[in-house]
């Protein structure tokens, strides 16, 4: 909220005959005390205008998911041969007993739909999902990518575990059925009592179609298993052109 400086105050009654020193003294410390209120709202004002709607690292890896906005709606769509997000979908047969989740975790995102499973002997879950980017105004899909996973860092999906990102692959620009997208790479250290598993292999793919969508998965870092089933999920996606 933009502070606004203090009402003007009333003058100080007619001085008495004989202070006239005294009442000058007194008007011009009132004064003086109106003028640094209103010079420190607006300092607090320019302090405050013009933050960021996405984190970047340093703001991701202290938990304040606010800068990177509110997450979006999940999808209402149900899932049942296929996930569908927009125009991305892929087959649930591509990650065999896992199941379904359809809440948007992190930000700038909606329309979140995927598959989750459990990692067993642990309470600690690996996902696959696609959605739809909120950016306001639309990122190339470069930057797109290079935002999404410190917005993951800062998500309420680390809530309480002490998240870290540690590396951030550059973009690469890769295809997704046929359609321009960029896929970045991060790992997500984990810190609770209790918890074996160090953190968290986490890939975005943001795709150029219409609406810009994303694939996003996490695996614990080390499960070669885990990673070879998010990897069939990406190789199975397919992206509509008539959304």
């Amino acid at each position: 909220m933009t502070p606004y400086p203090p009402s003007p105050q009333a003058p100080p009654p007619p001085p008495a005959r004989g202070n006239t020193g005294v009442w000058w003294a007194i008007g011009g410390a009132v004064l003086a005390v109106v003028l640094v209120a209103a010079l420190a709202a607006v300092l607090l004002a320019r302090g405050s205008g013009g933050s960021s709607t996405v984190a970047g690292p340093s703001a991701a890896a202290s938990g304040k998911a606010s800068t990177c906005g509110l997450p979006g709606a999940g999808s209402t769509t149900p899932i049942a041969q296929r996930v569908v997000s927009g125009p991305v979908s892929f087959p649930v047969s591509a990650a065999p007993g896992w199941t379904e989740q359809r809440y948007q975790l992190f930000a700038p995102g909606a329309q979140a739909a995927g598959l989750r499973t459990t990692v067993p002997g642990h309470k600690w879950d690996a996902h696959v999902e696609v959605g739809l980017t909120t950016f306001a105004p639309k990122v190339p899909v470069t930057e797109a990518a290079r935002r999404i996973i410190p917005c993951i860092v800062a998500s309420s999906r680390y809530d309480s575990y002490r998240p870290r990102l540690d590396g951030l692959s550059e973009p690469e620009a890769i295809t997704v059925d046929g359609v321009p997208a960029a896929r970045v790479v991060g790992r997500i250290l984990v810190s609770r009592e209790g918890l074996a598993i160090p953190g968290d292999v986490v890939t975005v793919v943001v795709i150029d179609s219409a609406p810009q969508a994303y694939f996003e998965s996490d695996t614990p870092i080390g499960d070669t298993a885990l990673a070879a089933v998010a990897q069939q999920v990406f190789e199975q996606l397919k992206v509509a052109r008539d959304v």
